[in-house]
């Protein structure tokens, strides 16, 4: 059998400059929440608020707020740039905006020198608001002045030692500066330090906050790039922590299968189905066990149909749809998944699937397709 096209949905773990989570009172700005709130519960309550009166300020800045810490970026920055435009003086406005303005996904360098400066009359005239600390620090991350983002990283934790956005952003560095370095010649025992920076850093906001689900994806994540099997640990931690985040046990699922616990993975793949019967990966990873690890062909075959039903520029389905007809000899049918797989265009290609894997894939479908053309 030719070797399997496995390819990951990458879980992208973003963390928003907003956590209030061991702040000096001085930094802490008021807020109307609801305790023990949910989020929707949250939402529902506010957006009756602004139909009712859409220019309510504090309204305004407590949805931008909520939405960043849940990551709901677009939300965020327009609830933020709307307080702003509606009071341009407030220092929390001026922040909550330009934190929304960094975690946009399309941001530009001038967005980011905006922000940035925003942020630094934030800092200026409240020397101890750690929030825009952090979030200054960022903008110096994103344009890769690590040193400057440290200083500020360092200054954040003299005000609050356990600040979890400033630990988080320090892990994001290291995990940044090992990826950079990896591949290097001569530099592996650096990206392996700075890696292994990453992971302490991690652990430790893990230790501070042990109920944040999003810090053990982030552990998992870097274990299973180090081929660790502790990610599946991390992972499951956070799965227990919110059971109905499909993502989560996506990741767990994967880390199963990766790591030879099958059975597990094809458990929680079937528990993903039955939150969301249209979440497509789950399909696509069973078809693949089926197919590798059981030999199963049938089985595979039906799985990458429901890929295909639910996405129909899925090109991993097709192509190992066609693996599995040219090895059963139906080369027509192999021939038609293949062209199937060259048809899709590289813009309709899954969010998740960098440009250089799309072209990979299609390589292996012409390569495949031209093995076997012969044979009919």
């Amino acid at each position: 059998m030719k070797n399997l096209l496995f390819v990951c949905s990458i879980i992208s773990i973003l963390f928003a400059c907003v956590g209030g989570d061991e702040m000096p009172e001085k930094s802490k700005a008021a807020s109307v929440s609801v305790p023990n709130e949910s989020y929707a519960e949250s939402r529902i309550r506010l957006n009756k608020t602004l139909e009712t009166s859409p220019n309510n300020f504090q309204a305004l800045l407590e949805s931008a707020a909520l939405a960043l810490e849940h990551y709901d970026y677009a939300m965020a920055y327009a609830d933020a740039a709307k307080a702003f435009r509606i009071d341009s003086s407030s220092h929390r406005a001026r922040m909550m905006y330009a934190l929304s303005i960094i975690n946009q996904g399309n941001r530009t360098v001038a967005d980011i020198s905006r922000a940035q400066s925003y942020l630094q009359i934030v800092v200026n005239k409240d020397p101890k608001n750690v929030k825009a600390m952090v979030g200054l620090a960022n903008t110096y991350a994103l344009q890769q002045d690590f040193d400057e983002a440290r200083l500020w990283i360092d200054k954040a934790l003299e005000e609050a030692p356990k600040f979890f956005d400033a630990h988080v952003l320090q892990g994001s560095m290291y995990k940044v500066l090992s990826a950079a370095l990896s591949g290097e010649d001569g530099s592996q025992a650096l990206s392996q330090a700075y890696m292994d920076s990453a992971i302490n850093t991690y652990s430790r906001v893990s230790q501070y906050y042990p109920d944040r689900p999003e810090i053990y994806i982030e552990l998992g994540i870097l274990f299973q790039q180090t081929n660790n099997e502790r990610c599946v640990d991390h992972f499951y931690s956070a799965v227990q922590l919110e059971p109905e985040n499909i993502d989560y046990k996506y990741a767990l699922a994967y880390a199963y299968g990766l790591f030879g616990q099958e059975r597990l993975a094809m458990q929680v793949y079937e528990e993903m189905q039955e939150l969301d019967s249209l979440y497509s990966e789950a399909y696509c990873q069973m078809g693949q066990i089926y197919q590798k690890k059981y030999g199963e062909l049938d089985s595979a075959l039906n799985m990458y149909r429901e890929v295909v039903a639910i996405d129909p520029s899925h090109i991993d389905a097709y192509v190992n749809m066609g693996v599995i007809y040219a090895e059963q000899k139906a080369y027509t049918r192999a021939l038609k998944s293949y062209s199937k797989a060259l048809s899709i265009l590289p813009e309709d290609r899954g969010p998740f699937m960098p440009l250089s894997t799309f072209i990979e894939n299609q390589n292996l479908a012409r390569e495949y397709a031209d093995e076997i053309k012969d044979k009919l």
